[in-house]
């Protein structure tokens, strides 16, 4: 009989080795370095393929987990190998903090496979301690109160719901079985929430998705944290809270009504002041930081819908690609305009298409993801979503109203912040712009590139994987038709010639 635990721990060890042994080589041997690094992220996969071919089912995965195990996987290559060319223009050598920002990556994977309490509780507390790390990472001291206010506000409060998860789950099987038993074999045994203690079960997740009123952690910690590091937040880490409430949600019987009204009220609340926090913002990354934050009120909205429609989980799933995939992109972006120019001032940008040509060809599929446009994924994720809304509402569910006007909300001020990011590339605020002293790396660009094209081909996926019923060929066909164009728009776009533009330093032509 297979050991089912035995075949994770081992494929573990091996993920955490090759993480490991790549980072410590990302400066002496790049080549191999990446390899193994790629290898380590893509073992799971091997490991569920190989099982495939042999008839069994090696790894135990289910469908929760089968999602985020793909976001992780793609952000997680993207971001291991932007960091270690970002990290090299900053400080040289990178393999001592290549470790860190890979172990933090490995550490997540992990986290999403994990099959029990005590498994999800050490790896979450190890992934929590290992940010606190990473946001010291390029300040150094200089964060460290930004890093306490993320220790106290979000990992200590959402280390509450989960050792509260294993008090509730311990008094009805005793504490060895709570922690040992497979999430699928708790989701049977029975273990009911009264009112105040699904309070407790749900509010360190909550501030884990940075849900007002535990919301203040968040925009110091994404504006502050070095931009991989915000990426690695905002595109993973945050989504920690969505896979903790999910899988919560399964295993215990929470009071509805206070699960519901909590999610929904407090997500509401938060996309209305962040998005309306993230159109007044100046400061590029800031501005990225409340969007995020103005994602995660749906998300948690979503969370509390979806006791009413067995169709939310698998919105839900397309919101948390979406969104994973997006931020990734855009804050690993900001990075790139840091490295270029040193500034995230939006009045002081506007030229970034005149020095950086090729990366503004990538920044449009992100710009086209923040705001919904076909054929991005954001397209397909707030189309469903907004479906939806509209199949609740008519099926007699009076709160889904709540629901559609805040994916209004978020939607139509998506659009706004999205406009005044593309304007720091094509905006012209500024006549002279500043010709950049280094220039990003292939390993930077082609990390961009990646998350880039996955936003345009990731629908594709999903369409042909998730059932979408009657949408199915309007859905697809509209896909085709924009994707066709903006193809072409593109090989238009480059065969248009490039106009330099003087660049002036201190009035002296460069």
């Amino acid at each position: 009989m297979i050991d089912y635990r035995f075949i994770r721990y081992i494929t573990w060890f091996i993920m955490f080795s090759f993480s490991a042994l790549g980072g410590s080589l990302s400066d002496t041997m790049r080549r191999l370095s990446r390899s193994l690094r790629l290898l380590a992220y893509m073992t799971p996969w091997i490991v569920i393929g190989f099982g495939r071919v042999i008839g069994k089912e090696l790894l135990v995965i289910d469908t929760m987990q089968l999602v985020f195990l793909f976001l992780s996987t793609i952000v997680c290559i993207a971001i291991s190998l932007y960091s270690e060319g970002y990290l090299r223009i900053l400080f040289g050598k990178t393999s001592s903090i290549q470790i860190i920002m890979d172990a933090s990556l490995t550490l997540l994977v992990m986290l999403f496979m994990a099959r029990n309490l005590l498994e999800l509780t050490i790896l979450w507390i190890s992934v929590e301690f290992i940010a606190f790390l990473m946001i010291l990472l390029e300040k150094g001291i200089e964060n460290w109160n930004i890093g306490m206010k993320y220790l106290i506000v979000c990992a200590t409060v959402g280390d509450l719901s989960l050792f509260t998860w294993i008090a509730v789950s311990s008094i009805r099987l005793g504490l060895e079985r709570a922690l040992i038993q497979d999430f699928i074999w708790l989701s049977s045994a029975n273990i009911r929430a009264d009112p105040v203690i699904t309070i407790l079960l749900l509010i360190g997740f909550m501030a884990k998705l940075a849900q007002i009123p535990l919301h203040f952690w968040l925009v110091d910690t994404y504006t502050e944290a070095p931009s991989p590091v915000s990426a690695i937040f905002s595109g993973l880490m945050s989504k920690m809270a969505v896979y903790g409430i999910l899988r919560l949600y399964d295993t215990v019987l929470l009071s509805r009504p206070v699960y519901t009204a909590l999610l929904l009220i407090l997500g509401f609340i938060t996309v209305v002041y962040a998005s309306i926090m993230a159109v007044a913002q100046t400061d590029i990354k800031k501005m990225i930081a409340y969007s995020s934050m103005s994602h995660y009120g749906v998300m948690a909205m979503l969370l509390g819908l979806v006791p009413f429609n067995d169709m939310v989980k698998m919105v839900l799933y397309i919101y948390v690609l979406y969104h994973g995939v997006v931020k990734a992109h855009v804050f690993t972006n900001i990075a790139t305009i840091e490295i270029l120019v040193n500034i995230r001032d939006l009045y002081r940008l506007g030229y970034l298409s005149k020095i950086a040509h090729k990366i503004y060809e990538e920044v449009i599929y992100g710009v086209l993801s923040l705001i919904g446009l076909p054929p991005s994924l954001g397209f397909l994720a707030k189309l469903i979503v907004i479906y939806m809304a509209l199949v609740m509402v008519a099926e007699g569910y009076l709160f889904a109203f709540l629901f559609l006007i805040g994916i209004i909300i978020a939607s139509v001020f998506s659009i706004i912040y999205s406009i005044k990011y593309l304007g720091a590339y094509v905006g012209s605020y500024v006549e002279t712009p500043i010709k950049p002293v280094v220039n990003v790396s292939r390993l930077q660009y082609y990390s961009e590139l990646f998350l880039a094209y996955t936003s345009v081909i990731l629908p594709v996926i999903l369409m042909v994987l998730m059932p979408m019923g009657i949408l199915y060929p309007t859905i697809l066909l509209v896909y085709l038709v924009f994707l066709a164009t903006l193809f072409v728009s593109r090989i238009i776009y480059n065969k248009l010639p490039v106009y330099e533009t003087s660049i002036w330093l201190g009035g002296v032509e460069t």
